[in-house]
Parts: C-alpha cells; sequence; structure tokens
C-alpha cells in the first residue's frame, strides 16, 4: 500500500510507514484473554512421519502445479507472525513471551555447537558473518525470568555467543563459550625463528626457569620483549567512530579499564529488531517500524568489550539491561546491551478526547445559568510521538450571590488567556524563532498553574471591591502536559478518574459536610441530604489569599478524567457515574448522558462537565 503521506511502499499487512512513520490504519485490537500469543520465527512441526523417497515422487507426481502453489501459499499466511493481531502485553505477559523466545534461541545455539554430522546445521551455515545474521533477543543470565538486578551476577563467558569465520563448532552441553582459533588467539611479538628443536626446548627451559624466580623490584625484568610476553597495549579502547563486524559504530567511549571498556555504540542494522515492540518484520532501509511506528535511526545500545584473558571481569559484570546481541571479534569478547529505560505507558504519545457542556437544570431553567466549562487544548504530532498540552475547567457561580454567571466566566476567562499565552504561545513562538524549546519540569507546571488560579481569584476580588459586589465561583479541573494530569481544586465541585473500569474521586470537597465526613461525624451518604451541604468555606473571590489545592496524577491508556460541578454529582451516585463513563463511546455522549441523569434525577442545579478520554 502507499502512505497517503510520503507515498512510500509498504506492505500490505504494515500498521505504520517504513519511510516516515505515518499510521496506516486502525485496527481494532481483541481483548487480551481472547488471544493466543505465540513466539515467532517457530515453524510448527509435522505431526506425521517423514515420507520416504518413493512417497515423495509418487506425491509430487499427483499433485497438481496449482494446488502446491496454493497449499504452499496457505502455509505462509498461517505462519507469517505478521498477520497476528497486534495486542498490548502486560509487563508480566511480555517477560514470560521473551523467556520462551530467549530458552529456544539457546536450543539453536547448542545445535549450532555440535559437530558436523550429530544433527547441528551445516559448517555453512555456522561460518556465516554475523554481520548477516539477525539480531537475537540473547537472555540476561542462566535463564533468569526477570532482568538483571544489582545482585544478580551474570558472566559475560555464560552468554550464547555467535559463531565467527574459521571457528569450528565445540560439542558441548551447555551453552557454548567463546571459540578460539588463530584469528581470536591474543596477538604477540613475532620471534626470530629456531634453528633446530633442541634449541626451542632450550629456550623453553630458560623461559620456565625465569618465570620460577621470584619477582624483584630492581631493575627491569629480563623476560619483557621476549618471545610469549603480552604487549601493554593489547588491550586497547576502540576509536570513536570504528564499526565492528560492519554494524555497530563506536559514538563514545564510556569507560575504560584494564578488564573491561565500555561503549556506546548505535546499531547500524536496527531494523532487524525493533528497540520498542521486538519487531521482526522491518527491512534495510526502513526509518520508521512498521508494527508500531518507533523510529529506527540513531537509537544508542552499550557495548561492552572483554579480552580474551579477562574472564574473571566478565565473571563479575552485572549488566542494568539487557543482552540484545553477543559476538567475538579480534579474539576480543562483545556483548550488546540495551540500556534499562522507565518504558512509557504511551509509545507514541498520549491521544486525548476532551468535551465538555453545561445545562442549566429542571428547577432553574428560567434563571440564568451560573455554571461555565473551558476547554482549551493544543495537540501536535511530532516524529509520530503525540505530546498534548491543555486545560480544562469547571467554575460554578455561587447562587444567591451578585451574578454568579459572571464570576465564572471572569475566571474561566483569566485562566484561558493566561494559559495561552504561556502554556499554548510561548513554546510556540520559541519555535517560530528557532531558538529551541525548553521543556517545563513539574515544578515550572504546578507553579503555572497556581499563579493562574491566584490570578484569576485576583481579579474577582478587585471586581468585587470596586462594585461593592460579593461575588464568587468554585472551581476544578486539571492541566495536561505529556503524560501527566495536573489536578486543581477550589470548592465543592469535583474531579474523578475512572481506571480499570472503577471509580475515583481525586478531589476534596471544601465544604462542612466535607470537613464533617472526614471527621467521621457522619456518613459519606449524607452529603446528599445534609441541610447544611451548602456551605462551603473555600472559593475564589472570597479573599486575596486563596488556598488552592494542586497535585499531579499520572495517566494511563483507558484512564477517563471527569470534571463537573455540585449539581451534578449531587443529582447522580458514584456507581451510575461510573457506568455512564464505561459505557460511553466518546467524551461527548459522555457529557450528554450524565447531564441527561442529573435532570431525569431531579436537576434541582446547574449541571457541568468536562470529560477527557486517554488514549
Amino acid at each position: 500500500m502507499l502512505c497517503p503521506s510520503c507515498n512510500a511502499p509498504n506492505r500490505e499487512d504494515a500498521k505504520f510507514c517504513k519511510g516516515c512513520g505515518h499510521a496506516l490504519r486502525v485496527e481494532q485490537a481483541a481483548a487480551p484473554e481472547q488471544v493466543i500469543i505465540s513466539a515467532p520465527d517457530v515453524p510448527a512441526q509435522a505431526a506425521s512421519s517423514t515420507p520416504t523417497a518413493e512417497e515423495k515422487e509418487q506425491q509430487m507426481a499427483t499433485t497438481a502445479p496449482a494446488e502446491s502453489e496454493s497449499a504452499a501459499e496457505q502455509a505462509s499466511a498461517s505462519e507469517d507472525p505478521a498477520l497476528a493481531p497486534t495486542l498490548i502485553l502486560s509487563p508480566e505477559k511480555v517477560m514470560a513471551y521473551h523467556s520462551r523466545f530467549w530458552a529456544q534461541g539457546e536450543e539453536e545455539a547448542r545445535r549450532a555447537a555440535r559437530p558436523a554430522g550429530s544433527g547441528g546445521v551445516s559448517e555453512e551455515e555456522v561460518s556465516s558473518h554475523p554481520a548477516d545474521q539477525p539480531t537475537i533477543i540473547m537472555p540476561p543470565g542462566n535463564n533468569l525470568p526477570t532482568p538483571p538486578t544489582q545482585e544478580q551476577v551474570i558472566p559475560v563467558a555464560d552468554q550464547p555467543t555467535l559463531q565467527m569465520s574459521g571457528l569450528a563448532p565445540q560439542p558441548s552441553d551447555d551453552v557454548p563459550a567463546p571459540a578460539q582459533s588463530e584469528q581470536s588467539v591474543a596477538p604477540t611479538f613475532d620471534a626470530e625463528p629456531a634453528a633446530t628443536l633442541e634449541e626451542s626446548a632450550e629456550q623453553k627451559e630458560a623461559s620456565q626457569t625465569m618465570t620460577d624466580q621470584p619477582a624483584s623490584d630492581e631493575g627491569p625484568r629480563e623476560d619483557e620483549g621476549q618471545p610469549g610476553s603480552e604487549p601493554e597495549n593489547e588491550f586497547a579502547a576502540l576509536a570513536v567512530g570504528e564499526t565492528l563486524i560492519g554494524r555497530y559504530e563506536i559514538t563514545q567511549v564510556l569507560n575504560e579499564s584494564p578488564e573491561e571498556h565500555v561503549y556506546q555504540i548505535i546499531d547500524h542494522q536496527g531494523y532487524q529488531h525493533c528497540w520498542a515492540c521486538g519487531s521482526e518484520q522491518n527491512a534495510e532501509g526502513d526509518e520508521f517500524c512498521i508494527d508500531c511506528g518507533a523510529s529506527m535511526l540513531n537509537v544508542p545500545y552499550i557495548l561492552h568489550e572483554y579480552s580474551a584473558s579477562g574472564g574473571s571481569a566478565a565473571e563479575a559484570n552485572v549488566f542494568q539491561g539487557v543482552i540484545v546481541n553477543s559476538f567475538v571479534d579480534r579474539g576480543h569478547t562483545y556483548a550488546v546491551e540495551q540500556p534499562s529505560i522507565s518504558q512509557s505507558p504511551f509509545p507514541l504519545g498520549v491521544q486525548l478526547l476532551v468535551a465538555g457542556n453545561s445545562d442549566a437544570g429542571n428547577v432553574r431553567r428560567a434563571d440564568p445559568n451560573e455554571d461555565s466549562t473551558l476547554v482549551l487544548q493544543l495537540q501536535r504530532v511530532h516524529e509520530s510521538v503525540s505530546a498534548p498540552a491543555g486545560i480544562f475547567i469547571v467554575a460554578d457561580g455561587l447562587g444567591g450571590h451578585d451574578k454568579g454567571q459572571m464570576a465564572s466566566r471572569m475566571a474561566v476567562n483569566v485562566i484561558a488567556e493566561r494559559m495561552t499565552r504561556e502554556l499554548l504561545g510561548a513554546p510556540l513562538q520559541t519555535e517560530k524563532d528557532g531558538a529551541e524549546v525548553k521543556a517545563l519540569d513539574e515544578d515550572d507546571l504546578v507553579g503555572l498553574l497556581r499563579n493562574t488560579i491566584e490570578e484569576a481569584n485576583l481579579a474577582l476580588c478587585q471586581k468585587n471591591q470596586r462594585d461593592k459586589t460579593d461575588m464568587g465561583s468554585t472551581l476544578t479541573g486539571y492541566m495536561i502536559a505529556g503524560e501527566h494530569a495536573y489536578i486543581v481544586n477550589v470548592g465543592d465541585s469535583r474531579t474523578y478518574m475512572v481506571r480499570g473500569g472503577q471509580i475515583y474521586q481525586l478531589t476534596t470537597d471544601h465544604s462542612l459536610v466535607g470537613q464533617l465526613v472526614a471527621g467521621g461525624l457522619i456518613e459519606p451518604d449524607d452529603v446528599y441530604t445534609h441541610p447544611q451541604r451548602s456551605q462551603i468555606f473555600r472559593s475564589l473571590g472570597d479573599k486575596p489569599n486563596v488556598q488552592v489545592d494542586v497535585f499531579k496524577q499520572q495517566l494511563l491508556p483507558g484512564d477517563i478524567l471527569l470534571s463537573c460541578s455540585d449539581g451534578l454529582w449531587e443529582m447522580i451516585r458514584n456507581p451510575q457515574i461510573e457506568s455512564i463513563l464505561n459505557t460511553a463511546p466518546d467524551p461527548q455522549t459522555a457529557c450528554m448522558r450524565l447531564i441527561d441523569a442529573a435532570n431525569t434525577n431531579g436537576g434541582e442545579d446547574n449541571v457541568s462537565a468536562v470529560v477527557a478520554f486517554v488514549r
């Protein structure tokens, strides 16, 4: 198929463009419990015994060419892992999947180490250059079920290695250690040829005599520079820019020691194994993974280098990440490590669907609606990663006060103006000027949100002082930046979150009945009928120094956020809110159903809701 963005040709089963990472189509993922995962690249074993030569000839004679081609296509389609449905797996399922895959890789390594004629692979296959072989996920230890920790020591000698050209396979019942040959033995200084065998024996005896003598601190050793002695620069660090086996380029030297060198590298054949999802369906030249859309270029790895005599250092090493490949080159052992990073639950960024709505309610239908809502969202996608930012607010003007509708509108306007200028407009202007945009950290975001609410409160207080009024408003909502939501609350409006199908109240009511519930004086259900349920002790416009609740919430795929006025949650109990949010197909429908339910249950106050679906 052709990519609608860059017109690059892709396979029919590709989910993302290999040239630009653009999503090619959207598929509905099956429920995890309804799908059976099988390891890729493992062909099914035939159930019947192997036919004889006569039976094969007879079968070939009686089978039509068209039928053979049809059967081959069906078999290929049934074994092609790219046709399996895309799934989002839990970390436990991912580790179980990799454990099975690593075990199969070890079995193949054992078969490759057996001599020819013993059921192993052919000598030509063994001697193939590792640059021509696919990257293999190797186990981080002796069949460890989980990634290695600081307490788990993983010897490099126990890691399976790829056979180099000219290396003869050695039979072994365990995972084979790196084989040694003339090409892989540590180099020594060339010695002058011995005239006779007797002379060589005399030199060997003299060398042994010198070795047996105790070391002396006086003067240099007599055997320095003699045949058999190791040069001091034998284990020198590789230079930046050098490439190993035509694949791994050194970009930085991280550590040097007599036993081990550590480098940062780039894998120029990273397409063989996607670093993000593990897909092996990509081809040379693909810039983005066709299964997850991750960029395949310039992905950093860690390379560990061990000398031929550095076995003790290798045994003492503890890897922090996952070993994705190991090989022997120039007499040294190498292990390629993918650093263990905190896996983001949003590999392609956060996708947001947000909507808001408000209604005057049944009882106050003839009066002005004193609620105001704000949905201010900017969502950009760069390099296939979505980066949302926005502010979502519900403000409830205080009933019985002067111009409650004006108070909620002023609060929302001040917040919208400040957030547009600093949260959304400033980064765009910085990019327009050609400068690098500095990412706001948690303190900056919390400070911006708190200062914005305080500015709205101050504007209301100044308005009350000038006009001799006492208007005010409650306020709740959330600011979303990346993978986190920053919840804000002043008063008795509420913000909820539904995660895993269960509803949670994120905010605390700043009301009298809220304090009574917190103190255990009344039951939680009494807040709906208590005669003093309308009394609050915190609101915007009351005093210049208002206390604002602000806290951070990590987002996960499938989360649903709801901010609402008290006219909604007083009419609908939490189980009904939970049911509506879980069954609504989109945020706009959820808002309409919540408002309709509140009016059906009485509609005694203005009803407002802002709902966000996190994808």
